[in-house]
C-alpha cells in the first residue's frame, strides 16, 4: 500500500483529508439514535432541542362531564377545576372534582414535562379549556398535557364554554341502585349504570339482601332531593329491558354517585355487561374489599347470596 502511494506521489495531506470527508459524510448518514452521544443523554429537558408538535384541531368540544363518551377522539373538553395536585415524584394532576377516583374527566402533567408550565396552581377554581387525546387509566378518561398550549383559562363570557348537560331534579331514592328523576315534568326511572347494589324488600319483591337498607339509606341521603346530571354509556343500551333509564348520575360538582356507591362498599361492580368506566370500578371495588367497607366489613359477599 506504501509502495502504491509513493509510486503514485500522492501527498499524505490529500489523503488524511479523504478519510477525514469519508468519516464524515458516514457519521451523517447514520441514523440519530445511533449518532447520539452518552453526553446528549446527559442534557436536561431545558437544553434538548424540542419540535412540538402541532396540535390536531379537535372535531368536538364538550363539557368535562360528557368525557366518558368521547375516549379515542381529540376534543376540547370544558370545565372548572376544583384542585390542583403535584405528587412527590413531580407528576401534577388537575382535578374537576374533589375525589378524582369519582370523576369523569381529569388531566395529567408528567414530571418531564412540568417545567413547561409555569405555575400549574393558578388554574385551581378557574374555567378552563383542556384540548388533547382523551383516553383512559385505570377505566377514568383523562388528557395528558405535553404542552402549556393545550391548556387554558377561559373568561366567563367565552364563547368556547359548551353549556353544561341539563340538571334534572331526583324526587325519589327507591333503593341502591334506582331513582326516580323529574325529566322536564315527567317522572322517569333510572338505574345506575355499573352497578348493583343489594336488594330491599319490596311489594314487587319480598327478598332482603346483607346490606341493602344500608346500601338504600346510603344512596338517599347522597341523592335525595339533588339535582344530578344524567350521562349515557356509549356501550350500553338507553335503557333496560325494565324501560328505565340507563345512567351515570353526577352531582353538580362532579362527583359520579355510580362509583362512590363502590368505593364507600354499597355496591357491587356489574360485570355481566361491558360500560365505558368497567375497569375503574373493578379498581374501586378491590380498594373497599382490601379496607372492609360497607358490606365488605362482615363475613358475608356476593357469593353468599
Amino acid at each position: 500500500m506504501k509502495d502504491f502511494f509513493e509510486k503514485n506521489k500522492i501527498p499524505i495531506t490529500i489523503i488524511v483529508a479523504a478519510f477525514i470527508i469519508a468519516g464524515s459524510i458516514w457519521l451523517s448518514n447514520r441514523p440519530a439514535s445511533i449518532r447520539q452521544s452518552g453526553s446528549d443523554r446527559k442534557l436536561t429537558p431545558q437544553q434538548l432541542p424540542r419540535t412540538a408538535e402541532p396540535l390536531q384541531q379537535p372535531a368536538i368540544r364538550i363539557d368535562y362531564t360528557e368525557a366518558p363518551n368521547h375516549v379515542g377522539e381529540y376534543a376540547c373538553v370544558a370545565g372548572r377545576v376544583d384542585h390542583v395536585y403535584t405528587s412527590r415524584k413531580g407528576t401534577i394532576f388537575i382535578n374537576f372534582c374533589p375525589d378524582h377516583k369519582t370523576c369523569p374527566f381529569g388531566a395529567v402533567i408528567f414530571g418531564s414535562d412540568a417545567y413547561k408550565f409555569s405555575n400549574p396552581n393558578q388554574y385551581e377554581g378557574k374555567t378552563v379549556e383542556i384540548t388533547g387525546l382523551i383516553k383512559t387509566y385505570q377505566g377514568r378518561p383523562e388528557i395528558i398535557l405535553n404542552e402549556s398550549a393545550q391548556i387554558k383559562i377561559l373568561s366567563l363570557n367565552s364563547s368556547s364554554i359548551k353549556e353544561a348537560p341539563a340538571l334534572y331534579r331526583v324526587v325519589e331514592v327507591i333503593d341502591g341502585d334506582t331513582i326516580k328523576v323529574d325529566i322536564g315534568g315527567e317522572i322517569e326511572t333510572v338505574r345506575l349504570i355499573g352497578i348493583d347494589t343489594p336488594e330491599i324488600a319490596n311489594p314487587a319483591n319480598p327478598r332482603q339482601d346483607y346490606f341493602g337498607p344500608e346500601a338504600a339509606r346510603y344512596a338517599k341521603q347522597l341523592l335525595e332531593k339533588q339535582s344530578v346530571y344524567l350521562i349515557p354509556d356509549p356501550m350500553n343500551s338507553n335503557r333496560d329491558k325494565y324501560n328505565r333509564l340507563l345512567r351515570y348520575v353526577f352531582l353538580e360538582d362532579g362527583t359520579l354517585i355510580n362509583a362512590k356507591l363502590i368505593k364507600e362498599g354499597f355496591a357491587y361492580n356489574y360485570m355481566y355487561e361491558p360500560f365505558q368506566f368497567m375497569k375503574q370500578f373493578d379498581y374501586l371495588e378491590k380498594q373497599a374489599k382490601e379496607n372492609r367497607l360497607g358490606l365488605w366489613s362482615g363475613e358475608k359477599t356476593k357469593a353468599d347470596k
